[in-house]
C-alpha cells in the first residue's frame, strides 16, 4: 500500500503524522492487497489556537477496481481520524464483498 500523508495548519504536526500513519496502517492492513494508493490529508481549517469544529480528515483510496473518498469533520484529530477510518473500512468491506459476489460488474 502506497501511503501519502499531508498535515496542514497543525502545531506538533510530526507527532500527529506519526500517530495517524500508525492508525491507518493498523486499521487498513487487512485491505492492503486491494489498495494501490492511499492519500490522507489532515487539516486544521482555522489554524492552531482556535478550538472549534474545524479539524478535517480526508482519505482518498485508489483501489485495483475503483476509488473511495471520505471526508470527516470534527473538533479533535484523534476522533476525526477514527471516524474516517471506520467509514473507509465499511466502504472497503462493501467494495470487496461486491467484488467477491460479482455484483456491479456490468
Amino acid at each position: 500500500m502506497n501511503l501519502r500523508l499531508f498535515v496542514r495548519g497543525v502545531e506538533n504536526s510530526e507527532q500527529l503524522r506519526a500517530d495517524a500513519r500508525e492508525k491507518i496502517e493498523q486499521r487498513l492492513k487487512r485491505f492492503a492487497p486491494q489498495i494501490v494508493r492511499l492519500i490522507a490529508r489532515l487539516e486544521d481549517e482555522t489554524g492552531p489556537g482556535r478550538h472549534k469544529v474545524d479539524k478535517v480528515c480526508t482519505i482518498a483510496l485508489r483501489l485495483r477496481s475503483g476509488e473511495i473518498r471520505i471526508r470527516e469533520l470534527g473538533d479533535d484529530f484523534p476522533s476525526v481520524i477514527d471516524v474516517a477510518l471506520d467509514r473507509v473500512r465499511a466502504a472497503l468491506s462493501r467494495h470487496v464483498g461486491r467484488a467477491k459476489r460479482g455484483v456491479g460488474g456490468g
